[in-house]
C-alpha cells in the first residue's frame, strides 16, 4: 500500500496556493506537459493562482496541454453550468490556451464511445498524464466515478447517483436532469505520473476521514489512489477537522 501525502493548510487560499506552487513546478520542469483539471469550486483558488503568475510573465503556459476530467452527458462548452464551460471561464480562456491544445469530452456528440476514444488517444499521444487535479465527492467519487465503479475503467459513460446529481445541480441556474456523463476512468487517473486531490470546508469533512480510514474498497473510489507512487491530498482544516494524523 501506497501512502498518500497528506497535507492541511490553516485556510482555502493557503492551500490553493500550496497546490499552485507545487503545479507551476511541474510546469516548469514539463512545458508542454498534460495536466487534467477537475471543474468545480474546490480547484478554482489552484486555478486563479496559475493565471495570476501566468498574467505577471512568471509562469509560461504556451506549449501546455489540457485533456478533460469529466462532462456531462448531453452537455458541452455551449451549456452554462457544464464542465467545459466552467473550465473555460476560470483556466482556459485566461490562460490564453488553444484549442489545438485541449481535448475536452463533448457530452453532445452523438457518439459518446468516440468521444472516449478520442480521449485515450489524445493522453496517449502526449505521452500520458503529467498532473490530474481531482475533487473529492461526498460519497468518494472522483471524476464521475461513483461507487461500485471498477478499477480498470478507462474513459467510458459513467452512471451518475443521485446524490451527486443534487449536488450538481448548483452549478445550473435551472434544474437539470443529470443522469449520465462522460469521465476519465480510473485507470486513467492512476496512469497519471501525478495526482492532487483537493478538499475544502466542513462539508467534506467525514468524506476525508473515510478515505483516510478505508482500505481500498470500489465502493468508496477515492480510495484508489491509495495505489498510486504520487498522490498529494491538500486540505483546509474545516476539510481535515476529523482526522489524526498522529
Amino acid at each position: 500500500m501506497k501512502k498518500m501525502q497528506i497535507q492541511i493548510y490553516d485556510s482555502y487560499e493557503e492551500m490553493s496556493k500550496a497546490a499552485a506552487q507545487v503545479a507551476v513546478e511541474i510546469i516548469k520542469n514539463r512545458p508542454a506537459a498534460l495536466i487534467c483539471p477537475a471543474s468545480g469550486d474546490t480547484p478554482s483558488g489552484l486555478f486563479s493562482e496559475l493565471v495570476s503568475q501566468a498574467k505577471n510573465g512568471q509562469l509560461n503556459v504556451d506549449s501546455l496541454n489540457f485533456v478533460g476530467l469529466d462532462e456531462w452527458l448531453g452537455m458541452n462548452g455551449k451549456d452554462e453550468g457544464s464542465c467545459r464551460e466552467y473550465l473555460d471561464r476560470q483556466l482556459f480562456r485566461p490562460l490564453g490556451i488553444s484549442e489545438n491544445n485541449i481535448c475536452f469530452f463533448d457530452g453532445r456528440a452523438s457518439d459518446s464511445e468516440r468521444e472516449c476514444e478520442k480521449t485515450g488517444a489524445f493522453i496517449a499521444k502526449h505521452n500520458g498524464i503529467d498532473l490530474c487535479v481531482l475533487g473529492l465527492g461526498l460519497n468518494g467519487h472522483i471524476g464521475m466515478n461513483e461507487p461500485g465503479i471498477s478499477a480498470k475503467l478507462h474513459s467510458h459513460v459513467a452512471t451518475i447517483t443521485e446524490e451527486t446529481a443534487s449536488v450538481g445541480q448548483k452549478y445550473f441556474s435551472d434544474n437539470r436532469k443529470l443522469e449520465k456523463g462522460l469521465t476519465l476512468g480510473i485507470a486513467s487517473i492512476l496512469s497519471s505520473r501525478q495526482i492532487f486531490l483537493l478538499v475544502s470546508g466542513s462539508k467534506k469533512a467525514e468524506a476525508v476521514k473515510k478515505l483516510i480510514e478505508t482500505n481500498v474498497d470500489n465502493n468508496f473510489p477515492a480510495s484508489y489512489l491509495k495505489t498510486h507512487a504520487n498522490t498529494t491530498v491538500f486540505l483546509d482544516k474545516e476539510a481535515a477537522k476529523l482526522i489524526n494524523l498522529k
